[in-house]
């Protein structure tokens, strides 16, 4: 069983690892950090004492291991990475010793600079849209000019609260003054619906708010960047074909299990796997289909679609071996740089009721490549609760995010 050479998906454990200041670095680890700033803080902390002692590691290696960052210098509690986008990995951590809110940690991986920032701004949650995750938006994928996108609320005309962007240049030495106003898809509102945006990123030149049950919403990243005061937010459906879901999701397994979204190439696509909202009787029938966002007119195109059981048919694609009979495709992957390849999981599933499935172990890690009609089938030691969690990450051909713990330079 051979891995591809050259990888181009790598999955990132969001959790960090740290350690105080002082302790020592395993493995003659070489620290990734070149420069260090800190913006947007009150004059009396002293944020050079904070970074002083900072520093970044890496162990990362291609899919199906797990790649993980270590954090020197920054007290033992949770720190965890919020994004990666094009050069930028934002973790955040807090020190809640002197600040009493999170911190943002940026790290640009092509000049290895870290910026320290106080986190969004807080704010009423029930006129805008739930999410946890900030966009990162530019106005094309090269542009190194970037802005940090959050959605929230301020205090309007008789103590209304009125939807706003609040947005952090790059920039800008003052973070988070920025708050311009937007008319969020009203049906989108987080007191009128279940909406919550869990796949937040940004794509030549728009940036996108997706919840993977019930569509999502974008912007023109220009409008963000500029100094106009107000954001034409739209809506954007799911891919036709692809059932939404408005009841309680807490009977219902983890989304990430059977969908995704994400960039590739020049594209956006979609990916669902049928068989978790609805039942499916037989392991080869199911079905796992990918849609292409057209930006013309914002609608999804069926890009091509892969039954499982056609991995097992003797002529329809090359394997490495043969695959389990009893195991089921799950926790789908989409790599940037791959235009016709797929990636997932294999593993158990069980049937809590008579209609809904859910993930058990994923015990393989399968990469099929639709043009070749080829496919490789790996061994796979993750729980269904770690990598429904982790963050897929391209390789090094746009923004410099593979690397090695040898080579340790991005």
């Amino acid at each position: 069983m051979t891995i591809p050479p050259s990888p181009s998906l790598f999955l990132l454990d969001p959790l960090v690892r740290t350690s105080r200041p002082g302790e020592e670095t395993a493995d003659n680890k070489k620290n990734l950090l070149s420069a260090k700033e800190a913006f947007g803080f009150p004059t009396d902390l002293d944020c050079d004492e904070l970074m002083r002692g900072m520093a970044l590691e890496a162990d990362l290696a291609g899919a199906p291991d797990l790649c993980r960052l270590t954090l020197r210098g920054v007290p033992p509690l949770s720190t965890c990475i919020h994004a990666v986008d094009k050069n930028l990995i934002l973790m955040i951590t807090s020190f809640p010793e002197v600040y009493h809110r999170d911190i943002y940690l940026i790290y640009n991986t092509i000049d290895r600079s870290l910026h320290m920032i106080p986190s969004r701004p807080s704010s009423p949650t029930r006129a805008t849209v739930l999410t946890a995750r900030l966009l990162v938006a530019r106005r094309q994928d090269d542009d190194m000019c970037y802005a940090l996108a959050f959605p929230g609320s301020v205090r309007g005309v008789g103590s209304r609260q009125e939807p706003v962007l609040f947005v952090s240049p790059s920039s800008s030495d003052s973070q988070w003054e920025i708050a311009k106003r937007a008319e969020f898809p009203d049906h989108l509102l987080a007191e009128k619906s279940d909406f919550v945006a869990k796949e937040v990123f940004s794509h030549r030149g728009r940036g996108y708010w997706m919840d993977l049950l019930l569509g999502g919403m974008y912007c023109d990243c220009v409008d963000l960047l500029s100094g106009q005061r107000s954001v034409d937010v739209r809506s954007l459906g799911l891919p036709v074909g692809c059932k939404s879901y408005l009841s309680c999701r807490d009977y219902i397994p983890e989304v990430r299990a059977f969908r995704a979204v994400g960039c590739v190439g020049d594209s956006i696509k979609f990916v669902s796997i049928t068989g978790f909202l609805e039942r499916v009787n037989l392991v080869d029938d199911r079905m796992l289909t990918v849609w292409r966002l057209k930006k013309e007119d914002m609608s999804w195109d069926l890009d091509y679609e892969l039954k499982l059981g056609s991995l097992r048919e003797e002529g329809s694609f090359k394997g490495n071996q043969h695959l389990p009979t009893s195991m089921a495709p799950m926790y789908p992957f989409l790599s940037m740089q791959e235009d016709r390849v797929i990636y997932f999981a294999l593993g158990e599933y069980i049937y809590q009721d008579l209609e809904f499935c859910f993930p058990s172990t994923p015990s393989f890690w399968v990469r099929v490549d639709m043009s070749s009609k080829t496919f490789n089938c790996m061994p796979l030691s993750l729980t269904d609760a770690s990598i429904g969690c982790l963050l897929a990450m391209s390789g090094n051909a746009e923004g410099k995010l593979a690397w090695t713990s040898s080579q340790a330079n991005f």
